[in-house]
């Protein structure tokens, strides 16, 4: 089976709102205003609600609630409307899938996009386009679980034995989610660079090429994996000093800071809005 094959079944994904589409343009133009922008998110009841939760969680809450589009988009911002935006198109474009949780899979992907901001940010990248990296580098696994679910189990058992995801998903199904990711941000038309990354997030050179978005999307998984069952500082510097990104984005020890303070918040973010 291949990436072509599988992505037949595309049509099986609700499409994403024509107004969110508008929005997704809309924020990431230049010459957009924020009224321009609460016109168009009052326009959709879905992400409305969102930017009212997000406004009022405790990340961006102050001592008085606000019950309008306008006050919300005012007091998050732009970066954090763009965030909010895409996660939504992402998540308007996927239906329940049976046997899969989806909550937990978009708290883990709203975790490693924030850590895929907070480590752009160490290397001088976009941070909103790392962060849009990071929630679209694991969209692939949801076309395999919503198109192919009884394949998607065998790729688990897999797993059971020792197997890297990519590794097993190439074994059942000849491609990876890696690969369908791309595939997928490509038929939604975003930028070539992040297709680029998201497609060889597992392989950032490329004979003579480095992505280095590619690199953050990798290391920003891995610590969200692994970063948890380190014990303490010695042990998280000897386990970055054994990851290949980590030189590779010429990061330093500093990085431990950014990452303790980053931590959970994607996360957190992810609870307000589902």
């Amino acid at each position: 089976m291949s990436t072509e094959q599988l992505l037949k079944h595309i049509d099986k994904l609700p499409k994403v709102p024509k107004v969110v589409q508008e929005l997704m343009e809309l924020v990431n133009s230049e010459g957009s205003d924020m009224s321009q922008i609460s016109n168009k998110i009052a326009l959709d009841q879905v992400i409305s609600a969102r930017v009212l939760r997000l406004s009022n969680s405790a990340h961006f809450g102050r001592s008085r609630s606000v019950a309008s589009v306008d006050e919300a988009v005012i007091r998050l911002g732009l970066s954090p409307i763009r965030t909010l935006v895409t996660a939504s198109a992402l998540m308007s474009a996927f239906p329940e899938i049976e046997g899969f949780d989806l909550n937990e899979f978009w708290a883990t992907t709203f975790e490693v996009a924030t850590l895929c901001k907070v480590v752009a940010k160490e290397v001088k990248a976009d941070q909103n386009e790392a962060f849009t990296a990071g929630m679209l580098h694991n969209i692939g696994d949801l076309l395999i679980y919503s198109a192919y679910p009884d394949k998607a189990s065998k790729v688990e058992l897999h797993i059971e034995t020792g197997k890297t995801k990519p590794e097993a998903q190439q074994i059942v199904l000849n491609t990876d989610n890696a690969e369908l990711g791309g595939a997928l941000a490509r038929n939604w038309k975003f930028a070539d660079s992040l297709v680029d990354a998201i497609a060889h997030q597992y392989r950032a050179v490329q004979g003579d090429s480095f992505s280095q978005l590619a690199a953050i999307i990798n290391f920003a998984a891995k610590v969200d994996a692994h970063w948890d069952d380190l014990v303490d500082g010695e042990a998280k510097l000897t386990w970055l000093n054994h990851q290949l990104e980590y030189s590779m984005l010429g990061l330093s020890e500093n990085v431990i800071d950014v990452i303790e303070e980053a931590r959970g918040t994607g996360r957190d973010m992810a609870n307000s809005l589902l």
